[in-house]
């Protein structure tokens, strides 16, 4: 949620008042910027370089959240 945060207050440094924070472009370049990030995680998570709570404290998330992110991603939930 930090990333989240920091990309907002650069949003706003940016565009002072204006209402960009709620157009579809913002919306979806922070989607992005999630899913990549997930991804990331995701491949260091599948080799056994990260545990899924690291990967959902990263993504500012429970480790049940992530948990069931990656299934309804059909992704697998276990390093092992």
């Amino acid at each position: 949620m930090a990333e989240l945060k920091a990309v907002r207050d650069l949003i706003r440094a940016k565009y002072g008042g204006m209402k960009v924070l709620d157009s579809t472009l913002v919306r979806e370049f922070l989607e992005r910027g999630f899913e990549q990030k997930l991804l990331e995680l995701y491949e260091e998570f599948t080799r056994g370089v990260c545990s899924l709570g690291y990967l959902a404290e990263q993504l500012g998330i429970t480790t049940w959240e992530a948990y069931e992110l990656l299934e309804k991603k059909g992704l697998r939930t276990s390093n092992l």
